[in-house]
């Protein structure tokens, strides 16, 4: 998984625009990008378990924590996401019951791609 991090960090266009608890990040992943690997070959796609470890990378930017995914609600995956895609990322967290609430929407060229939101459990200081 670190590699995968570590991955999902250097296709970052940019640095993070956090402001309290919202933040949003752009992305590009190349057509050698190791997620694609097996899904799909001749037709790779970005899966939704990426797509859903970007928000949740970015999330634990927001808190400076590492969190873990303890649920995934109303997820809509609309648009498949290719190489070259720039991939906006938005997230808009808040805290309740003990758990970080973080709505997540993943845009291509202004559209929506996919959303959903993370119910995140607190970790340790990055």
């Amino acid at each position: 998984m670190n590699r995968m991090r570590a991955a999902l960090k250097a296709a970052a266009l940019a640095p993070p625009q956090i402001s309290e608890m919202t933040a949003e990040q752009s992305f590009c992943f190349d057509q050698n990008f190791i997620g694609f690997a097996g899904h799909f070959p001749e037709y790779p796609i970005l899966p939704a378990v990426l797509q859903v470890l970007l928000a949740q990378t970015l999330a634990e930017k927001v808190m400076g924590l590492r969190l873990s995914v303890r649920s995934l609600i109303r997820a809509k995956f609309v648009q498949q996401l290719r190489p070259e895609d720039q991939i906006d990322v938005c997230l808009s967290c808040r805290e309740k019951d003990g758990s970080l609430h973080c709505s997540s929407e993943l845009q291509v060229a202004g559209q929506r791609a996919a959303s959903f939101t993370l119910i995140l459990g607190k970790g340790t200081a990055q």
